[in-house]
Order: structure tokens, then sequence, then C-alpha cells
């Protein structure tokens, strides 16, 4: 295959349903042996990435909630540096880096929820980015799990009132419909764009099924639900019926 010949394929399915497949189709012809998920995770990346690029001006302020190590909280400096932002990680150690990589950030060793308080939060060593509040026993391979306490808090409670938000990332391994209802007046004064994680069976964990999340965002906050894709390449967003069987597991809320 001609660099040309690559190049027109590659640009003719970027954005497209197809994309996942044909790249882990050319990973495998390279002798690439990458699972599916993690192909379809590299492409989520880069077109939140790109969801970003479009959206962000320099004075937009931003929440990552489930930081980790940073990823979208780079961006969001790169791409706003006059904005505030707010980061949420609750791993000590991991929320403490945050703080010395980015000292004009409010960084916040909590967990997001619908309440404030204290609760168990379950660490996997061995994959970091997999804990969270509920155990997810169905997670294989990833080590013994370690519970810590950590606070709760509410989006709601911690933005000044007022205040523009105008992007939100939201990766809690299941917890996304606590952190979306406990974020509900900052979403309907904002309606920023919200990237975010949902998977049916880790939400179900947290009482709330895909119909719920979907009404949270369209219904009570007046927002559109896109796969990434279909956003990027400027298809009609997602309805109730298509958001609740989708097999994704990442989605755009925008106005």
């Amino acid at each position: 295959m001609t660099r040309r010949v690559f190049a027109a394929l590659k640009a003719g399915v970027s954005n497209t349903r197809a994309e996942p497949v044909l790249r882990w189709l050319v990973k495998r012809s390279r002798g690439i042996r990458m699972p599916f998920d993690l192909v379809k995770n590299e492409i989520y990346d880069r077109q939140a990435g790109e969801v970003m690029r479009r959206v962000l001006k320099p004075s937009s302020n931003c929440v990552d909630i489930g930081c980790h190590q940073g990823q979208f909280l780079r961006e969001f400096v790169r791409l706003a540096p006059q904005g505030r932002h707010w980061a949420f990680e609750p791993i000590p150690h991991l929320a403490e880096a945050l703080r010395r990589e980015f000292p004009s950030v409010q960084v916040m060793d909590a967990a997001l929820s619908d309440r404030s308080g204290e609760s168990s939060f379950f660490v996997l060593p061995d994959a970091p980015a997999r804990s969270g509040l509920h155990k997810r026993e169905f997670i294989g391979n990833s080590g013994a799990r370690r519970e810590i306490r950590v606070r709760t808090e509410r989006l709601d409670d911690l933005v000044p009132p007022a205040t523009q938000v105008d992007f939100i990332k939201i990766d809690v391994e299941g917890a996304e419909g606590p952190v979306i209802k406990g974020s509900l007046e900052t979403i309907r004064q904002s309606r920023p764009c919200i990237v975010f994680e949902h998977g049916r069976r880790s939400s179900l964990d947290f009482g709330f099924a895909p119909e719920q999340i979907y009404d949270l965002l369209a219904t009570h906050c007046g927002l559109r639900v896109s796969l990434l894709c279909d956003w990027l390449s400027g298809r009609a967003p997602l309805t109730k019926a298509a958001f609740t069987h989708n097999r994704e597991w990442y989605f755009l809320a925008h106005p």
C-alpha cells in the first residue's frame, strides 16, 4: 500500500464508526498486538483533543473530574491559559503530583458525587485509572484492591455562583450519574461541553441506568448527547434510545 493510498484511507475513515476496526487491523498487520479496547481508547483521546481545540478559548474555565495523571488538564492549561481550572483526584499521591505540576490549578483530593461526606474508595495499585467508589469486581487482572477513605463533594458546592464553566471532563469509573446529579446547577447555568465516560454495567452499580444519564443531561440540562466522532463530523446527536443501547463508552454532551 503506497503512502498516498494509505493517507487517503486514513482521512476517509477518520471520525467514522469504522475507524477503530480499521486501525486495529492495520496495527495487527504491522505485528502490533494491541487489544481492540486500547485502540478505541487511543481514538477517543484523539477525538477529545480535537473537541477541546475547537471549543476552548484562552479564557475558558474547565473542570477535570477523575484527573488521574492530568492528560486532559494539560490541554486545559495549554489551550485556556487565562481560564480558571479545577481538578478532582481522590488518590492522594496522584493529587499531590498534580498540585506540583499545575500550581495555578485548584486541585482537590476528593471524589465528586451527589452529596458531601466521606466514602470508601477502592484503589487498584496496578491499574490506578480503574480505581473508584465501587469495587467493580468484574474487572480482572488488576491486582488486589486497597480500600481508602476519601471526601465526597458536590461540584455545585465548589464552583462559585455565577461562574461560567465551559468544559467538563468526567471519567469516574461508573460514578458519572452521582457526579452529574451533584453538578446540575452548574451545568444548567453554564451549558458546557462535557466529555464523559459511560458504561451500562458500571453505571448500574451506582443505581443509574443509561436512560437516567440521558435524562439528566438532556431533559434537566437542555444538552444534546453525541458520540465524539459524530459531533466532530457534524452528524446528528443521539436519540435517547440510541444512547441507551450504544456500545461505545465515550460521549459528548453539548449545547
